[in-house]
């Protein structure tokens, strides 16, 4: 039956890498060993030189955010004096207090003392679009009528200022032209009663020129964006065209983090967002004075352009590393695989037979140590091969001279039952019981192969012998067999009592002639099987019997120290034969034999 391979446990099997060519494996551990170090090199690289990237960037974009909410403040400041020696003007104030009494000759005359006492300051500042001057039902007592507005526009405009604190609203409108202008509108206050609201004065300044004296120039990195916009998140200035001006620009995420920092804390952080599914770095500054918000957009690309090639660099080292790592584990593959092929190869041809052949010079690894290893083996191999011809050819002769041996003892029984025949012619009935009892002895000696023979077959034994012997002693002795059916069959070593029951003949007649019985018996108890020899012979000091060279003693030819032997070679050390003899009473010789075998089975 051919052997079975040991069934690997799943789990086991699943985790072996056994289960993966060598190929396949020494490529995978190049590949781990050779590219993780890189790519983990490579991300915490990155990483750390991105996050420092993005300190950089925002450190110098809050700078340059914070420098230009400085020049804006400046900027509007100067719009903020201008408004306040507006306010305190004699002529603006005695004009608004007297407006709905004045002719339209007068207004005239107004108009021009007015202009005439600002000009300087008027037209010091090149970005202003038009002054206006209203009284509180509206009417214009002054305008420099460069640019027309929606009358809706400035209605709200001087709505939102008389709720504005600090009597300053910055804000912005568009011109009837599509002008974008950024506008500064305050309440003008009589000087002599600071409760008496005697009209508005209104600054309209061109968004386009604040925007290029204040932040224009102002570059935080290709594809950024700078714009102002209000409290409210209204965009008040920008030299983009994609961010309207007037509205609100990308009010989630953008402004609402803006003013969600600032109401928290007043201070205001970068922070990474996304608009138009594009990714940027938001900064941001507050300008106090007009309560805006500067904002700076840096573009995540722009930001990481700098990474752009170092990571292709750390691409080309990826690929290069794979390809070098390849190539040297296929080296290796090869340098493994090449004997191991020639080990296939050579393993093939033993076992065809071919013995004769070698691999060659081994080399002074472990593979070559294998194959040092395999080629003694196959050297032992051959002699063992050569013993065993030897050995069957010493078996043939042996076998060829056993079966010209065979001829003496066909011839002996031939003879023997010659005899036996004449000694029954001649009326020697002794003679003739003998010769035949001694003819089936040397059969079942000779003949029979078998070294197990039947309890009953050995019983017949033992009586053959016995009337052997009576021919020599005559009546001195007399055998008796008791054997239970049931152990009829039972198996026992060929001559297992001959040698014992020849001990009672030889040595247990003594010199008076006294006649020895000789008891056989056979029981099964325990599950063992128990044979007594036992006689009424003279018996014998087993203490001087254990003093002699052998350990117990040689009864016959054979002896009972063979037959222990015998019993403990087959069943095992706990069966075997105990003799024990009382000088002048007689000796008791007990075999104790196994009933089972392994697994429980009966011998029988």
């Amino acid at each position: 039956m051919p052997l079975k391979s040991p069934r690997i446990p799943p789990i086991k099997a699943w985790l072996s890498l056994r289960r993966v060519t060598i190929k396949r494996r020494l490529m995978a551990a190049f590949l781990i060993t050779s590219m993780m170090p890189v790519i983990f090199v490579a991300v915490y690289s990155n990483m750390k030189y991105e996050a420092a990237t993005h300190a950089k960037i925002n450190s110098y974009s809050t700078q340059i955010l914070d420098e230009v909410t400085r020049n804006a403040s400046d900027e509007l400041q100067q719009y903020e004096t201008l408004s306040e020696n507006m306010i305190m003007n004699d002529s603006i104030q005695e004009g608004l207090q007297q407006f709905s009494k004045m002719s339209d000759y007068e207004k005239s005359k107004l108009y021009k003392r007015i202009l005439n006492e600002l000009s300087v300051q008027i037209f010091g500042i090149s970005n202003i679009s038009n002054i206006m001057i209203l009284n509180n039902d509206g009417q214009t007592l002054f305008d420099l009528g460069y640019e027309m507005y929606p009358r809706n526009g400035l209605f709200n405009m001087l709505s939102s200022t008389n709720n504005s604190p600090g009597n300053a609203y910055w804000s912005y409108i568009r011109s009837n032209r599509g002008t974008h202008t950024i506008t500064l509108s305050r309440i003008i206050y009589s000087k002599d009663n600071l409760n008496l609201k005697l009209g508005y004065v209104i600054i309209f300044v061109d968004e386009k020129v604040f925007s290029q004296n204040v932040y224009k120039h102002v570059n935080l990195g290709t594809g950024s964006e700078v714009f102002i916009s209000d409290s409210k998140g209204m965009v008040i200035s920008t030299v983009s065209p994609k961010i309207p001006h007037g509205k609100s620009y990308a009010q989630k995420e953008v402004f609402d983090p803006i003013k969600q920092q600032f109401q928290k804390d007043t201070k205001l952080h970068a922070f990474n967002t996304d608009v138009d599914h594009q990714g940027y770095l938001v900064t941001s500054s507050y300008i106090r004075s007009a309560d805006w918000f500067l904002i700076g957009m840096i573009p995540k690309a722009f930001i990481l352009a700098e990474l752009t090639d170092m990571r292709r660099n750390i691409v080309a080292l990826c690929v290069f590393t794979l390809l070098g790592s390849g190539g040297i584990s296929m080296w290796i593959y090869f340098s493994i695989s090449s004997p191991m092929r020639s080990l296939l190869q050579y393993a093939k041809r033993i076992r065809m037979g071919q013995l004769d052949t070698t691999i060659g010079t081994p080399y002074a690894d472990e593979m070559g140590k294998l194959t040092e290893t395999i080629d003694n083996m196959v050297e032992r191999l051959k002699d063992l091969i050569y013993q065993v011809e030897a050995e069957q050819q010493a078996k043939r002769e042996a076998e060829l001279k056993m079966l010209q041996a065979q001829i003496n003892p066909h011839f002996l029984f031939n003879t023997l039952n010659s005899l036996k025949w004449s000694a029954m012619l001649g009326g020697n009935q002794a003679v003739m019981e003998g010769l035949d009892s001694l003819s089936v002895l040397l059969q079942n000696t000779i003949m029979v192969k078998e070294e197990m023979i039947p309890l009953s077959q050995e019983i017949d034994n033992l009586n053959h012998y016995a009337t052997i012997q009576r021919i020599r002693y005559g009546d001195s002795f007399s055998l008796h067999c008791d054997i239970p059916q049931e152990l009829a069959n039972y198996p026992v070593l060929k001559f297992l009592l001959q040698p014992i029951v020849e001990n009672s003949i030889i040595h247990g007649t003594g010199e008076d002639g006294r006649r020895v019985d000789i008891q056989v018996t056979a029981r099964l108890i325990e599950h063992k099987v128990r044979i007594v020899i036992s006689d009424n012979g003279k018996g014998f000091d087993v203490e001087e019997l254990q003093t002699q060279a052998s350990s117990r003693s040689k009864l016959s030819g054979i002896g009972t120290q063979n037959v222990h032997e015998r019993i403990v070679l087959h069943f095992g050390k706990a069966f075997g034969l105990d003799v024990c003899s009382i000088p002048g009473e007689g000796t008791k010789a007990e075999i104790i034999l196994p009933f089972e075998v392994e697994g429980g089975n009966p011998l029988v």
